[in-house]
């Protein structure tokens, strides 16, 4: 196995009790407190318009190849209530730039992330415990907006969330854009660095509140 490969495998198995709480991790629910739904966003205009070859929750292997630019990051999280309840079959979609600032979109860069051997968009199914887990690599800087990852997040009997994950140190906007989340805070992560002694990555923990219809 080698560097690349022994550090994905390490970032994807990454224990969440290691994971350093940002605040964006939601709020545990005790003694009967509400959690916090968490903010929309706005969709943006790369949304991908065609969810077709691999569509998994691995961004960084397409067609049995690694993906060897940008910093890998693994997200992980669970999708809640606003009562502290696990939400199970919840359909939780990303999005985002590779390593070169570019989207896999008709409008931006088409098929280039992809031909670079980088997914572009994932998606999976929360489980009875409401977790979810993606590959992906730490986005880049573009056009005077930070690094950010893109969610969209679906369950029966509550309201679609669409939102957007930030870095903490990186979290503002060059310029006006209009229609973002005035709650970045609550949006933004504090990555934890992993290595395996060779190369290193990235981990973070983003959990996800849905409110009920």
């Amino acid at each position: 196995m080698n560097i690349r490969r022994r550090l994905l495998a390490l970032v994807a198995t990454w224990p969440l009790a290691n994971l350093l709480s940002s605040v964006a991790h939601a709020q545990t629910a005790s003694s009967g407190a509400k959690l916090k739904a968490t903010p929309q966003d706005a969709l943006g205009p790369y949304y991908p318009p065609r969810w077709t070859g691999e569509v998994d929750a691995d961004l960084l292997t397409l067609g049995g190849k690694n993906y060897l630019q940008g910093v890998p990051l693994a997200l992980t999280g669970r999708v809640l209530s606003v009562d502290g309840g696990a939400l199970a079959g919840a359909t939780v979609e990303i999005w985002q730039t590779d390593a070169t600032g570019k989207y896999r979109h008709p409008d931006d860069d088409g098929e280039g992330p992809a031909q670079r051997g980088f997914q572009g968009f994932g998606r999976m199914t929360t489980q009875g415990d409401g977790q979810y887990r993606f590959r992906t690599i730490k986005p880049v800087l573009y056009s005077g907006r930070p690094p950010h990852v893109h969610f969209k997040v679906v369950a029966p009997g509550y309201r679609e969330l669409v939102t957007q994950l930030y870095f903490a140190g990186e979290n503002t906007e060059r310029g006006n854009w209009f229609g973002f989340s005035k709650e970045r805070d609550r949006l933004t992560v504090v990555p934890v660095t992993v290595n395996d002694g060779n190369r290193s990555g990235l981990s973070a923990r983003f959990d996800l509140v849905l409110e009920r219809v």
